[in-house]
């Protein structure tokens, strides 16, 4: 049986979980490091998201060790340098494998969206 996960206090943009567990696969929905009423760089905006992506592997037992899978979604191509050096700050040693799409947001100011899948 999936197990849905939800944090109170990171806000979510529709109706969906934050993640679900299934058997040993935590499954991340994307996190983007935007707050509302602020205008945030990509470096806050990133460090941001990988918080959300921590609170939410921590309260399935997990830690960023976890992540086996890492997807990024840029809203900008110039950005790529900067998410790879904050990337391999958090994963220097055996990092995850990883995408990394440029496209459009949704919402207004979102420079990037991170979702993971980790496993226990």
């Amino acid at each position: 049986m999936n197990e849905a996960i939800n944090i109170d206090n990171i806000p979510k943009g529709g109706p969906y979980s934050h993640a679900i567990v299934s058997g040993n696969f935590i499954f991340l929905s994307g996190q983007t490091g935007q707050v509302s009423n602020a205008v945030l760089n990509f470096d806050q905006q990133f460090e941001n998201a990988i918080g959300k992506i921590k609170k939410v592997l921590e309260a399935a037992g997990c830690t960023l060790e976890n992540v086996v899978k890492f997807s990024v979604y840029l809203a900008y191509k110039g950005d790529f340098n900067k998410m790879n050096d904050l990337f391999g700050k958090y994963f220097p040693n055996n990092p995850p494998a990883r995408t990394t799409l440029v496209t459009g947001f949704a919402s207004e100011g979102v420079l990037i969206e991170i979702d993971v899948i980790a496993s226990r």
